[in-house]
């Protein structure tokens, strides 16, 4: 676990991404969830991001240019600036033939269970962008991000349910229409059944 950042140098961070990298990235997580809200709701100890897996190598490339180095750990990668300390996660998500996207962990991953995780429609949605404090930034879709925190996700392995993810899910229920949230409850309840 990461110390807290302070917001400016969140914003700060994601400015530079804006100008220096091409390649679509997309902001997830709790950071995600305040742009989405419009505001700051809790502190962050790091810039979790998308980015689709067929655009690694040129984000890769992009990233160095800025003084980013990584130590790649297969479907999830750690960044660091060592100069600025700057510090970002970021997830490389894969796009199926019908074009819809997932998490794959292969065997042989150092972290994660492996198996493919499909996510939303939509999550990925390269027009979609939120602003906070007058920085804007894509992100990923509130409903993906609410059936994450809602199902508890832990494609990790052994991290403790924490309240934060808890205080998210109640925030994106407030963006997500009441149709569309009925929608993500019952497919929660269709994998929570046991096959027959």
């Amino acid at each position: 676990m990461h110390p807290p950042l302070a917001n400016d140098e969140i914003l700060a961070t994601l400015r530079e991404l804006a100008a220096g990298v091409a390649t679509p990235l997309w902001l997830f997580g709790g950071v995600a969830v305040d742009f989405l809200v419009g505001r700051w709701t809790r502190p962050h100890g790091d810039i979790d991001l998308n980015a689709l897996a067929s655009a690694r190598p040129r984000l890769t490339a992009e990233l160095a240019h800025l003084g980013y180095q990584t130590a790649d750990r297969g479907w999830l990668t750690q960044w660091v600036h060592p100069i600025t300390g700057r510090r970002l996660e970021i997830v490389f998500l894969e796009q199926t033939a019908a074009g819809l996207i997932q998490l794959v962990i292969r065997d042989g991953d150092p972290v994660g269970i492996p198996g493919r995780y499909p996510l939303v429609g939509g999550y990925l949605n390269a027009n979609r962008f939120a602003t906070l404090d007058g920085v804007s930034f894509r992100v990923c879709s509130p409903e993906g991000e609410w059936l994450a925190r809602a199902k508890g996700l832990d494609v990790v392995g052994g991290r403790p349910r924490a309240p934060k993810l808890e205080h998210d899910r109640r925030l994106l229920e407030t963006l997500i229409p009441a149709a569309s949230l009925d929608r993500l409850r019952a497919r929660l309840a269709l994998r929570a059944q046991p096959p027959t």
